[in-house]
């Protein structure tokens, strides 16, 4: 056998591992229903729940604990809508890893939380017709969209789809088009007090893993910076915590869910010595609760230790509605 069958062979080994046989379940959508209009909505943003892959990524580490542990204190924050950044699943084509997905978020149906999501690069590893026939029924909110805006109380999400390699030409114009005028458009409306922006891939980052998106930063940042009413961007991808403000927008890059986790460098080898958070090179899994107050958005980040049984508060901030 040549090397590159060789490898092939494993590669095939390891989906059919990871993503099970048998009869293939419908998939579970999260609940429609969202009704953040009351004192102190809950906004909770999660990315990289995904499971590592046996053999493919034998040398990482295995979270299955932490990331049912995470599922769990996110369903005991009684959110009233759940952000997913994408990675869901290793393998986006695979029945039965997805199948897996919904039930590790079976407390979340149990609640009937309302969820919208985008697109990871973990949902296109099988392709895009296969990412959209798995992750479109269970995200109904999504509506079959790659990019929206979403009203939750006087905050507006906008999901949009950095999956630049995945889209064509077109599309991609398309929604960074699409993405500067509905940023003006909420700028004049007077029901919207604050804006955040979130998709996959993060413009910065001081991951040993991943590198900076350079494409993200020059076509889906400066929109973000000229717009008036715009808090945050949010990110997932790197399997980290990570918090930068830059000209009074806050940057969150939160791929704490579970997915094998990241270091990032530190000291004089960072990319970006700004870093709010002081926390080591491996930091722990980690999820975000919003809360929409009179005077803005309260972030809790609240953490979990790898071999760990409860969950900590790692980081706080406050991003003030906008005058």
């Amino acid at each position: 056998m040549s090397h590159l069958a060789a490898r092939l062979a494993l590669v095939a080994a390891a989906i059919a591992l990871v993503s099970g046989c048998g009869a293939v379940a419908p998939p579970r959508p999260f609940a429609e229903t969202v009704a953040p209009n009351h004192e102190g909505a809950r906004l909770v943003v999660v990315g990289d729940l995904q499971r590592t892959a046996p053999i493919l990524e034998f040398w990482r580490e295995q979270n299955d604990a932490e990331r049912a542990l995470i599922v769990r204190a996110i369903a005991d924050a009684h959110p009233d809508l759940l952000v997913i950044t994408g990675d869901c699943v290793f393998d986006g084509g695979s029945d039965g890893q997805w199948e897996a997905f919904d039930a590790l978020v079976a407390p979340l149906h149990a609640q009937q939380v309302p969820a919208i999501a985008a697109f990871g690069n973990h949902e296109y590893w099988s392709g895009r017709a296969d990412a959209e026939a798995h992750f479109f029924p269970r995200f109904p909110l999504d509506a079959r969209r790659h990019w929206f805006a979403f009203a939750f109380g006087s905050l507006r999400i906008v999901v949009l789809d950095a999956n630049r390699s995945h889209l064509t030409s077109d599309e991609w114009h398309a929604q960074v088009g699409w993405y500067a005028s509905t940023l003006d458009d909420l700028d004049r409306d007077p029901a919207v007090r604050g804006v955040v922006v979130t998709f996959h891939q993060p413009p910065y980052t001081n991951s040993t893993v991943t590198g900076d998106e350079v494409y993200v930063q020059t076509d889906l940042v400066p929109p973000l910076a000229r717009a008036k009413k715009t808090l945050a961007m949010l990110n997932g991808h790197v399997h980290s915590y990570e918090r930068f403000v830059r000209g009074g927008k806050v940057f969150v890059v939160s791929g704490g869910g579970g997915g094998p986790r990241a270091p990032l460098a530190m000291g004089a080898d960072r990319r970006h010595p700004d870093d709010v958070f002081q926390g080591p090179s491996v930091r722990d899994f980690n999820f975000t609760v919003y809360t929409l107050t009179e005077v803005g958005v309260d972030a809790e980040v609240r953490g979990v230790a790898k071999g760990a049984s409860d969950v900590h508060v790692l980081d706080r901030f406050t991003m003030a509605w906008p005058q």
